[in-house]
């Protein structure tokens, strides 16, 4: 399955295929003047009348880790930091981050220079998702140059991937973002802050 952003700008966009249905949209409130954090809200347009939130990033401030708010982890709702969700193993300098997919088996998300995220099955090494931009074969947007996700099939819920790639891409953006007018390598990946180490 392949899924592309309608915009540039991950915080506002919708994730549509290639027939041009939507599939998941992607809204992000400012934050407030004071204490209120912005929170960016995953959903599925098609379900929305039943409820069809994926899940809620809070990007909370001063210092505090981001916290998710999702039921996809094992059907029940939880609220879960960052740092928790998507962890390290092994060196602390490492730009990798895992997490345990609701098939209980563990999941790399890893930056590729030149390319994107890619994410695979730990104990196997098989590729399932990569962040890339291509030019579309078919579809709505045939001949367009598009950033978009590719999705191979597998035991892991779609929910998933996408919300930790979401998670994992705002970050990243937010440090070039910020690296921007002291450096001017753009895309280069370095280390997340904030992970929880944990043993191979």
């Amino acid at each position: 399955m392949n899924l592309y952003f309608s915009s540039n700008d991950l915080e506002n966009t919708t994730l549509v295929s290639a027939n041009g249905v939507a599939q998941y949209r992607i809204t992000t409130s400012k934050a407030g003047a004071f204490r209120s954090p912005a929170v960016t809200t995953i959903s599925r347009p098609a379900d929305l009348a039943a409820g069809g939130v994926v899940g809620e990033i809070e990007w909370r401030r001063w210092g505090a880790h981001p916290l998710v708010r999702s039921n996809v982890f094992d059907g029940v709702a939880q609220a879960i930091e960052v740092r928790e969700l998507l962890y390290k193993l092994g060196s602390t300098f490492s730009t990798a981050r895992y997490f345990l997919g609701n098939d209980n088996e563990e999941y790399r998300w890893k930056y590729a220079k030149n390319s994107g995220y890619v994410l695979t099955q730990r104990s196997s090494g098989e590729e399932i998702a990569r962040h890339s931009s291509e030019v579309v074969r078919e579809g709505l947007f045939r001949g367009e140059q598009h950033w978009g996700l590719r999705i191979r099939p597998s035991n892991l819920d779609i929910d998933m991937i996408v919300l930790t790639f979401v998670v994992l891409e705002k970050r990243r953006h937010d440090r070039v973002t910020e690296k921007e007018p002291h450096d001017a390598s753009h895309g280069e990946e370095e280390p997340c802050e904030g992970g929880i180490e944990m043993g191979s």
